[in-house]
């Protein structure tokens, strides 16, 4: 992922609330590894770390889901 998709993200206005649930499962995990190296760098973007706290947290809850309703989300 670019740093401009990134940013993108970062200053959707309407949040890590209502974007990250809406993101399909490859797109949910290109925003955790963006962001995890993102936070791995001397000037992570600011609301980097929530972001990535939040997707970590839509991470594990779709891994609870059974798998039908997963696919239902998506």
């Amino acid at each position: 992922m670019k740093s401009s998709d990134l940013f993108r993200y970062l200053t959707d206005p309407r949040g890590p609330e209502e974007v990250l649930p809406a993101l399909a499962p490859e797109e949910l995990v290109e925003l955790l590894d963006a962001l995890y190296q993102n936070l791995d760098t001397p000037e992570p973007e600011f609301g980097a770390e929530a972001w990535y706290e939040m997707a970590v947290e839509e991470s594990c809850r779709r891994a609870a889901l059974p798998d039908d309703a997963t696919q239902r989300l998506a």
